[in-house]
This record gives C-alpha cells, sequence and structure tokens, in this order.
C-alpha cells in the first residue's frame, strides 16, 4: 500500500471528534460512526474506527481527542500518520513499552487500511 493515507484526513478527523463524542455522552458509537459516514460512502468504516480508537487508547494509554499534548488536532494528526504508516508505533514512547498491544493497535489499523482501500 502506498504511504497516502487511506482515509481523507479531515473524514477521519471528523470521525474521531464523533467517536469521542459518542463515548462522552454514552451513545451508541457505532450508530453515529455510521450516520457520519454513510453519505460519503464509507459507512463500512464505523466499526473499523471503533476499533481502531477504543485499541488505540488502550495502546497510548490516555483518552483520544481530549487534551493531547500536541495540541486539539493533534490526536487526529496523530491517527492519520499511523494510518498511512502503521510502523511509526514504534517511535511512541507508550507503544514501545507494551509490545502486545503495539501489535493489537498494529493490526488494528492495517485492517482499516486495508477496509478504506475497500470502501
Amino acid at each position: 500500500m502506498s504511504g497516502a493515507a487511506p482515509l481523507p484526513a479531515a473524514l477521519l478527523a471528523r470521525a474521531a471528534r464523533c467517536w469521542r463524542r459518542a463515548r462522552d455522552q454514552r451513545a451508541p458509537v457505532q450508530q453515529r460512526l455510521y450516520a457520519l459516514l454513510a453519505p460519503l460512502g464509507y459507512e463500512m468504516m464505523a466499526p473499523v474506527i471503533d476499533s481502531v480508537m477504543t485499541i488505540g487508547e488502550a495502546c497510548l494509554g490516555r483518552q483520544l481527542c481530549r487534551g493531547c499534548p500536541f495540541g486539539p488536532d493533534g490526536d487526529e494528526a496523530l491517527l492519520c500518520a499511523l494510518l498511512a504508516d502503521p510502523a511509526r508505533l514504534d517511535r511512541l514512547p507508550s507503544c514501545r513499552a507494551c509490545p502486545e498491544r503495539r501489535e493489537l493497535f498494529a493490526g488494528a489499523l492495517t485492517s482499516a487500511r486495508v477496509m478504506a482501500a475497500l470502501a
């Protein structure tokens, strides 16, 4: 696969923020993501993005899209970079600290790339 992000960065950022709001509101996350993504032809990405975000939080050891140390859009940029190149996980200290979580997150990112290519 090329180094380009499999989803438009703006769409991934919107989906990440949608996911965070739904989680915070204890709303049905995948339904909210589906409502955002379906009109754009990415409906099958709803469960994929849910998985990437959930596993990403476990790997990074913090909530995503809330209080990112790199600024308000830092997590969205990080997700775009990781989707473009899952090998970048090796550069993140929290992911290096737990190889099992890193491998799980890398698998979720790779799966997301495949699913986005099929969307």
